[in-house]
């Protein structure tokens, strides 16, 4: 599935992650690349993935073809540096 996911969890409550998610929308639609949400408190697929591959990571992050890419803070220095597109594929 080459499908661009954002995992995310807008049911959480934190404002952290409410403005993260946020702005990488924000990045992805000026870079006009395509993704899909999926929030992981309603997909427990979704959760089970992210609790197997995160690593530690925290919420918000980018998942493509079962793999997380990176979060808010690989998103943002990649727009800054122009590395968007080739990071995400």
């Amino acid at each position: 599935d080459p499908t661009l996911y954002l995992f995310t969890s807008l049911t959480a409550g934190s404002s952290h992650i409410v403005t993260a998610t946020s702005r990488i929308e924000t990045i992805l639609k000026a870079n006009r690349i395509p993704f899909t949400y999926i929030d992981t408190a309603t997909n427990d697929l979704a959760k089970k993935l992210f609790q197997r591959r995160a690593a530690g990571k925290k919420l918000p992050l980018l998942v493509k073809e079962g793999y997380v890419l990176g979060g808010i803070t690989e998103i943002e220095e990649w727009n800054e540096y122009e590395e968007l597109h080739e990071n995400i594929g």
